[in-house]
């Protein structure tokens, strides 16, 4: 069972490395499999009301399955990682009354819980950037979520600074995701360094990916100096809660 880990401060700087991956999607389970046996972690962000689900994601190529995993298979899968809010439906949280806001995110939170047995208190915004300071304060109010994701890359390995409008390193699939993996390996840190990347794992088979990531995930994985880390270990790491 997964639970977070507790890294003590020390002298010497951290390099942490953690993953990000949105929609508890059936492709998951591969996915998992790949980081297991190269000991990475990730985050994997859920609509718990969307859990069963069958249909396709379109795109320009065509469509790809962007089928749910079930209820019940949900805590067997995502045994060695966390699971994460990404509200009950996935809707644009930013034209959603109050009430409909701790709705999604609340009973998402709540639901999760109950299905993986982990105390979930992160989350990935919908859509990425569909929030306001409003939405925050909802949920930071009436929610237990205490850190959120967004999708605006800044390309470099700063530690978060605004839990709730937490910016990731880069999406999987840019361009600069593997010289960023590599400059990444070279650095020697002065302070506290995070390397965060983020996506779904649908776009492994919407892009033909898997050889892809691969090469990312063996690039990145089996360094001394590198800490794999959950996105709540992070949170917990500099809050020290």
């Amino acid at each position: 069972m997964y639970t977070p880990r507790k890294f003590e401060k020390r002298e010497k700087p951290y390099k942490f490395l953690t993953l990000s991956f949105d929609d508890g999607v059936k492709q998951d389970k591969r996915f998992i499999e790949m980081l297991d046996q190269r000991g990475i972690k990730c985050t994997f962000n859920i609509n718990s009301g969307l859990l069963g689900n069958v249909h396709n994601a379109p795109y320009p190529g065509g469509e790809v399955p962007h089928d749910e995993v079930e209820a019940s298979e949900l805590h067997d899968i995502y045994l060695n990682h966390e699971v994460a809010v990404h509200t009950l439906t996935h809707p644009l949280l930013d034209k959603l009354s109050e009430a409909e806001v701790i709705c999604e995110v609340g009973d998402d939170q709540k639901a999760l819980c109950e299905l993986s047995g982990q105390n979930v208190f992160g989350m990935a915004y919908p859509f990425g950037r569909c929030y306001t300071e409003e939405t925050i304060r909802i949920i930071l109010e009436n929610t237990p979520v205490r850190y959120s994701r967004n999708i605006a890359s800044h390309h470099g390995f700063e530690m978060p600074d605004k839990f709730m409008e937490w910016c990731p390193t880069c999406h999987w699939r840019e361009e600069s995701a593997l010289q960023l993996a590599r400059d990444f390996i070279a650095l020697e840190p002065t302070k506290d360094s995070l390397f965060y990347i983020w996506g779904h794992s649908y776009e492994f088979d919407m892009y033909d990916g898997w050889n892809e990531i691969a090469e990312l995930l063996d690039l990145i994985a089996g360094h001394e100096d590198i800490t794999y880390v959950t996105n709540g270990e992070i949170y917990k790491y500099i809050t020290e809660e």
